[in-house]
């Protein structure tokens, strides 16, 4: 079973809707997740776990879905390897998202909590400096360590590179999370 969070629109390589479920024999096996430009942390972490049970719309109650919750409960797996692309995080050269550091970690905690087997994985980035920082943090966040990791950064031979904030840190940025705006992230639930 695959699941897949990931910038959808006119992006290289223009796949991933929906409606694509897996074929043959692995259909109903992949979901995809298509975001657009700014999703932020709160956005993405509703589509992690249920923050609220349902929302009253009116008179009618609306239940909310999360996916990756929902997948743990219909699958059950034995073992969760998860990917973590840093070129969702804010800042990055080529995402486009509003993720911050904890934002994006959010996942690796939260899968880490279902206590199942999890394989961590990096992947993607184009800013280095934030891609180090991530990965520092989410390994922290995979041993259960991460409020013991002093977010000083400590005096290297790269240090430099880390400017000018020299902290375990990516921050937000004021850019607009489309998925909301135009109601896109509700329908992908």
């Amino acid at each position: 079973m695959t699941c897949s969070f990931h910038k959808f629109g006119e992006y290289f390589p223009g796949t991933g809707t929906q409606e694509d479920k897996g074929r043959g024999k692995g259909r109903g096996y992949a979901i995809n997740v298509p975001l657009k430009d700014g999703i932020t942390d709160e956005s993405f972490r509703s589509i992690f776990e249920p923050v609220c049970s349902s929302l009253t719309s009116g008179r009618t109650k609306v239940r909310m879905v999360q996916v990756v919750a929902k997948i743990l409960d219909v699958f059950q797996p034995s073992a969760v390897v998860l990917q973590c692309g840093a070129d969702s995080l804010s800042g990055d050269k080529l995402g486009c998202f509003n993720l911050t550091m904890k934002g994006h970690a959010h996942c690796v905690q939260f899968l880490r909590r279902q206590n199942i087997p999890l394989i961590l994985l990096g992947g993607g980035g184009y800013t280095v400096k934030n891609v180090a920082r991530l990965w520092t943090y989410e390994t922290a966040c995979a041993l259960g360590i991460e409020n013991d990791v002093d977010p000083n950064l400590p005096w290297s031979e790269y240090f430099e590179w880390f400017a000018p904030r020299y902290r375990l840190e990516v921050v937000g940025n004021n850019m607009d999370d489309l998925n909301i705006k135009d109601g896109s992230l509700d329908r992908v639930r």
